[in-house]
């Protein structure tokens, strides 16, 4: 299976050739940084990758003046690839933990308040995140035909999970403010419950 990033390339060529700025920029647009942390040269050494190999060839073009560019397209192994790692992804259930899992699993090492004043800030920035993916939902509902419906799909999966982490940091919030001390209790001894 592909990586995130190498399958989201073999997507975007898959529908018309590009060069590696197009790609960018078609990532860019996608506001995949959101939620799929990347730079710039990680999609050129991903594409380089891709390139040795064998799922996408790549032509250089000069157009006029302008300096050489190279134009990339999909192999037939590079759809095969393509169409399994998007099978993977659609079936597997993948419940990664993320670093916000750990977090709360290890919160009990900080202070009541200091986990307070994290968990508010962090909500701050999930409602604004919240708020912009609804205003691009919105956006996208209102011009039906304009876009695909996978990729407004994708958004509504995202403020899903949005929504969430907003919900269980609001919960978070809320029993803090009950308890006293966050736990004496280490979160590891949660295997001897129940034997």
């Amino acid at each position: 299976m592909l990586s995130k990033l190498a399958t989201l390339i073999l997507g975007i060529l898959s529908e018309h050739e590009r060069n590696p700025y197009e790609i960018t920029k078609m990532l860019e647009y996608l506001q995949t940084k959101k939620w799929l942390p990347l730079a710039d040269s990680t999609v050129y050494a991903t594409i380089n990758n891709l390139k040795k190999r064998g799922l996408i060839n790549g032509r250089i073009e000069k157009t006029g003046n302008l300096p050489e560019k190279t134009i990339y397209n999909i192999t037939p192994e590079g759809e095969f690839e393509l169409q399994e790692s998007i099978t993977a992804f659609l079936s597997e259930d993948n419940y990664q933990t993320t670093n916000f899992d750990i977090g709360i699993l290890l919160m009990h090492n900080l202070s009541k308040n200091e986990i307070l004043i994290k968990l508010k800030k962090k909500l701050e920035r999930l409602e604004s995140t919240a708020f912009d993916i609804r205003k691009q939902i919105f956006g996208f509902e209102r011009e039906t035909g304009k876009i695909a419906f996978s990729s407004l799909a994708m958004l509504k999966h995202r403020l899903h999970i949005n929504e969430a982490e907003i919900k269980t940091i609001k919960e978070l919030i809320k029993e803090l403010n009950i308890r006293m001390e966050v736990s004496e209790l280490s979160p590891f001894d949660m295997r001897m419950v129940g034997n």
